[in-house]
This record gives structure tokens, sequence and C-alpha cells, in this order.
């Protein structure tokens, strides 16, 4: 089960960067509501995958799967990707904000503050950025590395 637990949550931080470049790149493509559906496309499969992290993440980290709570609680790179991750989530408020906006604005003739894409953007790639760090902080915890 611990195999399993953590080859899903592998395979999600593999679907949340792929996700998040994908919106990135579909919102740098938006012009107005009619370009919005790949963002939207994006954007949930990046939800869902972020669900699967959180989950399996704490699953992992508290469920009794893995070292332990103690170990994790002792470990800098663990308080690293769980700062990152913080962050990804805090960052992630603006871009979720408006993108259920826009979904349900859908219906209006006239896009409102279709101008803050580049910013979606932006935070996108920032968070893509943090999501490699995260990993980094992951492998350097499995391999014992020390600060």
């Amino acid at each position: 089960m611990s195999w399993l637990l953590a080859a899903i949550h592998l395979l999600g931080v593999c679907i949340a960067f792929v996700a998040i470049w994908c919106r990135a790149r579909a919102l740098g493509r938006v012009h107005g509501y009619a370009d919005l559906a790949p963002v939207f496309a994006a954007d949930s499969v990046w939800g869902l995958s972020a669900l699967l992290l959180v989950l399996t993440g704490l699953t992992r980290a508290f469920g009794g799967f893995e070292k332990g709570t103690e170990y994790y609680g002792h470990q800098p790179f663990f308080h690293i990707k769980m700062g990152c991750l913080v962050v990804v989530l805090l960052l992630e408020i603006y871009p979720m904000i408006t993108l259920l906006r826009w979904r349900l604005a859908r219906k209006d003739t006239r896009p409102s503050n279709i101008g803050v894409v580049r910013r979606l953007a932006q935070i996108s790639y920032v968070q893509n950025g943090l999501l490699v760090v995260m990993v980094l902080a992951a492998t350097a915890m499995a391999r014992g590395i020390e600060l």
C-alpha cells in the first residue's frame, strides 16, 4: 500500500505540473471568453490533481504508511516542501477566484477583466517552479540528505 500511495502521489505531481503548464499556455492565447475553454479544462485537471496530491500526501505523511509523523516533523526538507505547497496554494487563490468568476460569466456578452490573463499565466509559471522545488526537496528527503 505504501508503494501504491507513493506512485499515485508522484503521478499527481506530474499531472499537476502538466495541467498548470497547459493552463499558463492557454492563458497566453486568451483574447476573450471564446478562448477560455482550454484554460478551464487545464484548470479543472489542476484542481483534481491538487486534491489528489493533498490527500495522498497527508495519508503518506500522517497515516502510518511511511516513516511517521515524528520523522517528517524533524525533517528540514519536509518543511521546505510544505512551505512550497502553502505558497502554491496561496498563489492559487487569485486564479481560482478569477477563473470561477469567468466560468460563471461566460453567458455574458462582455468579458469582465480579461486583461489579467498575463498575470494568471505568470502565477502559473511560478507555481510550476515551486513544484520543481518540492520534487527536489522530496527526493533529498528520500535519499536521507541532511541540511
